[in-house]
């Protein structure tokens, strides 16, 4: 009788209340396994535990212990779990096992799966899952027989499972290393660069983009979306302006050769805005003004339907095809040659406005309860609210309370702030309609 009224009771939530309560119990769950002692080799505080869950259902990356020193084998194949289901979304796997079954996706399921992946209203759910899940697969299969290959000839210990969990995080943009100075070692080895770069950006554009692409081959015709576009070219203008200013401000990599400069303002502009994380160059060593260029593309971060977090290239486009519009006068939003739905706009301006005041608030809360530097606070909860995992090193030193907070930006990055908001509050259905006036602007 009990399980029956958990049932009714869960049925009858929204679906972004069921997302946001799905990603919670995964918290729990995960919380209660790296609790266990055979999950540690080294002591750790449940507020540790907390953290490291969170920072991986997330697939942030943050963490206030070293993974490789702190958990066993059984406790690192618990992070990789966390993060693999929270960069596809905790409902995916269980789906495709519905659908393998042959039976369909009831409408409920169908409805919170929508809202996870962000997917337009024309989108065949079902298939979406299984283009997600074979797309998951046969790339972190590829990835994984790469880095497999490459730490074998660099003489890595483990190098096949250091492959799975690198390529697994990279791909969920979780940034989390079994290195406890993440990839600061391969900061010269351009295929480590290139395979993590390739892995976080396939990972951070969307599996939208990989749905158009395929049916573009499949069909042999050109099936790119106006979306898609909207993608791509966001993610590709953070990429080239971000690195182009990194190689210009950046003192601290100046005397090294052009080559090696170039590879490391990439590699840390690609970490930034695909939200993965991981860094090859001392992030606490760069200057105020690199940190700005990557609080900025932290805060752009990733695409719709894929595994980053972050406000959202799309959202940010429509953010500047509103700002274009409005200084040339037009009476309608347009960008790329498309007019953008109004109420496209609206999300748009409402997901911004509720992400930078968790951000600000977060940031008040942060320099209440602890005594760092301003910029180390502000890129600490930008890093966390945006899913991106990149730090000053001030992360292990924080404060138990500045510890939670971190936590709850985190969990809010990864349910998306707009969604968390949807969840929080009741729908509006006033009765009758409200009188219409102008307001000064």
């Amino acid at each position: 009788m009990p399980l029956r009224r958990v049932v009714a009771a869960w049925s009858r939530l929204r679906p972004a209340q069921q997302l946001t309560l799905g990603f919670a119990s995964y918290a729990a769950i995960g919380t209660a396994l790296l609790c266990l002692p055979w999950a540690q080799q080294k002591p750790a505080g449940v507020v540790d535990h907390l953290f490291t869950v969170t920072s991986a259902i997330s697939t942030t990356g943050l963490s206030t212990v070293s993974v490789g020193e702190t958990y066993t084998f059984f406790g690192e194949i618990v992070i990789l779990a966390l993060f693999q289901l929270g960069g596809v979304g905790y409902m995916t796997l269980s789906s495709v096992i519905i659908l393998a079954r042959g039976k369909p996706l009831s409408q409920a399921r169908t409805e919170v799966l929508r809202a996870g992946f962000s997917v337009p209203h024309y989108f065949v759910i079902s298939r979406f899952i299984v283009h997600v899940a074979v797309f998951t697969l046969a790339i972190e299969s590829i990835g994984t027989a790469v880095m497999w290959w490459r730490f074998s000839a660099l003489g890595l210990a483990q190098p096949l499972w250091s492959a799975l969990f690198h390529t697994v995080s990279a791909f969920a943009t979780a940034g989390f290393s079994l290195n406890k100075n993440s990839l600061e070692s391969f900061a010269g080895d351009w295929i480590v660069n290139l395979a993590i770069g390739v892995l976080c950006y396939l990972g951070a554009i969307g599996f939208i983009v990989v749905q158009d692409v395929w049916y573009s081959l499949k069909w042999r015709e050109h099936m790119i979306t106006f979306t898609s576009k909207v993608i791509l070219t966001m993610t590709a203008l953070v990429f080239v302006v971000g690195t182009v200013a990194l190689l210009l401000i950046e003192p601290s990599i100046s005397a090294l050769p052009f080559g090696q400069r170039l590879m490391a303002c990439s590699f840390q502009v690609m970490t930034a805005s695909s939200t993965a994380g991981f860094n090859t160059i001392p992030i606490s060593t760069l200057s105020v003004a690199a940190l700005l260029v990557l609080s900025l593309a932290m805060v752009i971060g990733a695409s719709p339907s894929g595994t980053g977090g972050g406000i959202k290239t799309t959202c940010v486009s429509a953010l500047l095809a509103n700002l274009g519009s409005v200084l040339r006068g037009r009476d309608r939003v347009l960008w790329l040659g498309h007019e953008v739905p109004l109420i496209r706009v609206l999300y748009a301006v409402a997901a911004t406005t509720l992400y930078l005041s968790l951000l600000a608030g977060g940031v008040i809360v942060l320099s209440l309860v602890e005594r760092s530097e301003l910029l180390s606070l502000l890129f600490e909860a930008a890093s966390a609210l945006g899913t991106v995992g990149l730090s000053l090193g001030i992360t292990a030193d924080l404060s138990t309370a500045a510890k939670l907070i971190l936590v709850i930006l985190m969990f809010a990055g990864r349910c998306g702030p707009l969604t968390l908001g949807l969840a929080l509050l009741r729908p509006d259905h006033p009765a009758g309609s409200p009188p219409r006036d102008d307001l000064a602007v």
